[in-house]
């Protein structure tokens, strides 16, 4: 899924190429896709929502809660009944100019000169149950039911197309096995061309295009009688 749903509420999307994510014909091998940051126009400036950065996860994206309440709008998550151990692919990765702050109180966005954008890639494995169905975008790192996260710790600016390998570390709360075969965690994969988009800061136009993305993982066994 990705935000675009709710960046067509704006209206500043003239045509496909303008989304926050698209297609992008010039992949690591063959197509790839390409994220960026995007801004919003005079709608969103004047909901509070002023800029979209480009983002692709595994999960749903609630395009009526994308105004109201955009971080509870992204549903990251699907059920995933085998045990992730890293995440690997191949990102490039071009930063906008301007750092570009919202003061969540006033909503008026401002440009911090110290600071520079950068993207982020990373996936989250947890466990759900009747009541905890899937993280979102205010709790998408720090839920108590997250079991292993593999985040990029050197995202950096790069023309070229650069290797990532991300292992997942299991050091939160510990793994059931047998849940993770009766289907009860998800796994969340999640890409961002502005770290702190969900906080609508960042930079317009910084651009992280992604390709040749493999999950490895442990397959259980399945219990014979």
């Amino acid at each position: 899924a990705s935000g675009n749903a709710g960046f067509s509420l704006t209206g500043s999307a003239k045509n496909a190429d303008q989304y926050p994510t698209v297609h992008d014909p010039q992949g690591y091998k063959g197509k790839g896709v390409k994220l960026t940051t995007r801004s919003t126009g005079s709608f969103g400036k004047d909901i509070g929502l002023p800029i979209a950065a480009g983002n692709l996860f595994l999960g749903s994206f609630n395009a009526r809660e994308a105004l109201s309440d955009p971080l509870s709008a992204t549903h990251f998550g699907l059920p995933f009944d085998k045990i992730p151990t890293r995440l690997t692919g191949y990102y490039k990765y071009k930063r906008g100019k301007d750092f570009l702050v919202l003061n969540p109180d006033t909503k008026e966005q401002t440009v911090d000169p110290n600071r520079k954008d950068i993207c982020d890639i990373y996936a989250v494995f947890y466990e759900t149950d009747d009541k905890f169905k899937s993280l979102d975008g205010s709790n998408s790192l720090d839920h108590p039911s997250i079991v292993a996260i593999a985040r990029i710790k050197d995202a950096k600016e790069t023309t070229s197309w650069t290797s990532f390998d991300l292992e997942f570390e299991y050091n939160y709360k510990p793994l059931d096995s047998q849940k993770v075969q009766d289907g009860k965690y998800n796994l969340a994969i999640v890409f961002t061309s502005s770290i702190e988009g969900h906080l609508f800061n960042g930079a317009i136009e910084s651009t992280l295009q992604i390709d040749e993305v493999e999950l490895k993982y442990i397959d259980l066994p399945s219990e014979t009688n």
